[in-house]
């Protein structure tokens, strides 16, 4: 049986944050935990869906036949998905710094490992 090792492995989302993948097993309601997040971040001029599904996601792009900046947003939501990585998701659709977005929501331990990551 082969193993996976980082030199035969091929990257191919090497723009995929790694946050997004953070899991956790801590029961809460993801779901409503990005809806809170958006309805706090509030990404300007995009509207954004949110949806469950086997893996975190951030999809975006134009509105076409609407305004020049409006955008569209799909933002899934995996079931084991970390606090973390929702905030992460919606931070990116805001495009919010991901401290800022973790410690206005109230998880500023994350915030600030975060930015003594950076």
């Amino acid at each position: 049986m082969s193993r996976l090792r980082p030199d035969n492995v091929l990257d191919v989302a090497p723009d995929r944050d790694p946050w997004l993948d953070e899991t956790s097993d801590e029961p809460f309601d993801r779901a409503e935990l990005a809806l809170q997040a958006l309805a706090i971040l509030r990404p300007r001029r995009t509207t954004v869906a949110v949806c469950r599904g086997s893996r975190m996601r951030v999809d975006a792009g134009r509105a076409w036949g609407r305004g020049p900046d409006e955008r569209w947003a799909l933002l899934v939501v995996s079931p084991t998905a970390s606090r973390r990585a929702v905030v992460t998701a919606v931070a990116t659709l805001a495009r919010a710094p991901r401290p800022y977005a973790l410690a206005v929501l109230g998880l500023q331990g994350d915030a600030r490992d975060e930015m003594a990551a950076e």
